[in-house]
């Protein structure tokens, strides 16, 4: 059960961040500030503040820098969104509806993203898959 609530807020912080300096941000950000003010304006305006705050930062970022910065702003929200979920189990089904809604309006480019993960060491294995395929390199022993 844990792990499908990690996917769902690792797959919820990219879709939002992913929208970040696109034309889908306003829809983002209303969704995403409603969602965290949970029915109570000041904490919806917290959460669109801070929101502002991290598209900002992926907007003046150099364009060759953004998606590692994106990737950064994204690890904040995914602890935001654990957090929500803690408090608001209930509030899992409208994040669902919130990725769902945002997912079609992201351009092409933003609607799907690579990671690159890297391990070092003798038999070390490092492998993660999010709806995709895992890609094995192995180094053969010398």
């Amino acid at each position: 059960m844990m792990e499908a609530v990690a996917e769902l807020v690792m797959t919820g912080a990219a879709t939002v961040v992913a929208a970040m300096a696109t034309d889908a941000w306003q829809s983002a950000r209303t969704r995403a500030a409603a969602l965290f003010g949970r029915g109570d304006e000041e904490r919806r305006d917290l959460a669109a503040a801070r929101l502002d705050r991290a598209a900002a930062e992926v907007e003046a970022a150099d364009p060759a820098e953004r998606d590692e910065v994106r990737q950064r702003v994204a690890a904040a929200w995914q602890v935001r969104l654990v957090d929500l979920l803690d408090d608001h189990p209930e509030a899992e089904a409208e994040l669902r509806r919130v990725i769902e809604e945002l997912s079609g309006r992201l351009p092409a480019a933003q609607q799907s993203w690579v990671q690159h993960i890297t391990a070092r060491g003798q038999g070390s294995v490092a492998q993660g898959v999010m709806f995709g395929t895992i890609i094995n390199h192995r180094k053969e022993p010398e």
